[in-house]
């Protein structure tokens, strides 16, 4: 007898569709798994026999073969209890093979049969219907994440006896047993819950709170440098209440990271946030950019679409820092196992807080403790390369006493994310259908098609690149930030007065820049 189950693999942040064939026949008893298993389907066929027998249902003495096919896609975790499972159960007869054609399987099973959740439902759903795969069969604490997806009937059956029940009931008899919910239900059009933090509680700053708003209308990124308690840390964390909302498309993408990383928060099936992470500086490289025995995204990939936040920037160790080079630059990592590529997404905007020397004190030299030379040391803890991926840099100094007793009127981040609003609708405009989003995401090309300037602005720019021995990627990038300072007041042209703003954000790279 021989039956047939539709599942999934996740390779990386890639899913693939998966052909679970189930052969009963006679020969010496036993459950093999072939078709490349990871050391999880090894375990498999102890939990499927033990599930099946606390059920009431015994596997007969016959050999039971399992392919899982494509054998060159790696397969791992639990996921596949469930569809060998069905595919024993089918060819048993406890269920009409019927029942599996044009189904999607997914879980894991206790040995009590239960069926547990797993890591990746998201992605897997989506690519079950992208292959026209529309009734979708998975743990019951997995269906609001299934959900998700429009067209698709995503059932969520709590044991291996209600699946057998669902399998085997009719139309209106499955509703009762799994009541689904609504396919592709619009969690996304749900009202933004917009971070605690707002500008309106920072006190002076309007330098840095403008850096900060050119960073969130065109997705550069940022360094902050100055003293200890002078706000950059709180400054941060107000970023993500004047970002442009994620589209539909950047939440999917997000949530797809967050489900097979296993993050996605309970009750929550779609990430409809900016993410903003801000790990320790003792993390390490891999847990950063991602890997591990089984690679697995990292913080990089968590903050993808969303801002990370790395305080204290000389404090991390500096291999840790010089692993952002190509992800900064290429939105993408890549980790090289033995088992093959790994690609995960890593669009995020940086955001980096730095002092000026190790004490925090420097340039105040009654107050700063530090030697010449522990201070070049200290400035040198930041590679260049990665100073030179950062668009804005700006000093924070410290804010007036009288400054933050009078409490004068600040302006609140709602009022910002207007402007950040029509900033970004003017880049939707320009890139539409294109795969950029935002002014900060454009190649060396679309730098030369979107960012025309004048002769004026083509002599200024030459000018200060000459004298400021400017990089080439320096070059784009300023670009990048002047068109944006443009959308930011509105205007289609990019005049002499948005460069040289844009330039003078660059100050890693002046000879008496102080850090760098």
């Amino acid at each position: 007898m021989f039956s047939s189950v539709i599942s999934a693999a996740i390779d990386g942040i890639s899913c693939f569709l998966i052909r679970v064939e189930v052969d009963v026949s006679d020969g010496l008893p036993g459950l093999t798994i072939v078709g490349a298993p990871g050391i999880h389907q090894k375990e498999t066929a102890e939990r499927v026999r033990v599930s099946l027998k606390n059920m009431g249902i015994r596997l007969p003495p016959t050999r039971i073969t399992v392919n899982l096919a494509p054998a060159e896609v790696p397969k791992r975790g639990s996921s596949f209890d469930l569809p060998i499972a069905a595919g024993i159960l089918a060819c048993l007869n406890r269920i009409p093979p019927s029942s599996l054609e044009n189904a999607f399987l997914s879980g894991e099973l206790g040995l009590d049969g239960s069926i547990r959740p797993v890591r990746g439902i998201l992605p897997m759903v989506r690519c079950a219907a992208r292959a026209g795969i529309l009734h979708c069969i998975v743990p019951a604490d997995n269906v609001p994440e299934g959900a998700v997806t429009k067209g698709v009937r995503v059932a969520g059956p709590e044991t291996l006896r209600d699946f057998i029940r669902y399998m085997c009931a009719g139309e209106r008899e499955r509703e009762r047993i799994c009541p689904p919910l609504p396919a592709g239900k619009d969690l996304f059009l749900q009202k933004a819950v917009l971070p605690s933090a707002d500008f309106l509680d920072v006190h002076g700053q309007r330098g840095v709170k403008r850096v900060l708003e050119i960073a969130a209308a065109g997705f550069h990124n940022v360094l902050m440098v100055g003293p200890p308690g002078t706000g950059k840390s709180m400054m941060a964390r107000c970023l993500p209440g004047i970002m442009p909302p994620l589209t539909r498309e950047e939440s999917l993408e997000v949530s797809d990271i967050y489900s097979i990383s296993g993050q996605l928060p309970h009750g929550v099936p779609l990430i409809t946030q900016r993410p903003f992470l801000s790990p320790h500086h003792s993390i390490t490289r891999q847990a950063l950019t991602g890997g591990g025995l089984v690679p697995v995204p990292g913080v990089l990939s968590l903050a993808h679409r969303g801002v990370l936040f790395l305080d204290e920037l000389p404090e991390f160790d500096k291999d840790t820092l010089n692993a952002l080079r190509q992800p900064l630059e290429d939105h993408v990592i890549e980790i090289a196992r033995s088992t093959g590529v790994y690609r995960y997404p890593a669009r995020c905007l940086l955001v980096a807080a730095s002092n000026m020397c190790r004490c925090g004190n420097y340039p105040d030299r009654s107050r700063c403790t530090c030697t010449a030379s522990e201070i070049a040391r200290y400035r040198a803890r930041i590679p260049g390369p990665v100073l030179d991926r950062i668009d804005l840099c700006v000093n924070v100094p410290r804010v007036p006493v009288r400054t933050l007793m009078i409490g004068a009127h600040e302006e609140p981040s709602a009022r910002i994310r207007e402007r950040v609003l029509r900033a970004w609708e003017m880049q939707k405009k320009r890139f539409a259908g294109t795969p950029v989003i935002f002014n900060g995401d454009m190649d060396a090309a679309s730098v030369m098609k979107y960012c025309r300037i004048g002769a004026d602005e083509e002599r200024l720019l030459k000018r200060v690149f000459e004298s400021m021995h400017l990089s080439a990627r320096a070059f784009h990038r300023t670009l990048r930030v002047a068109r944006t300072i443009a959308d930011l007041g509105g205007q289609e042209e990019i005049s002499g007065a948005h460069i040289a703003e844009a330039v003078g954000y660059r100050i890693t790279d002046r000879e008496d820049a102080q850090i760098g």
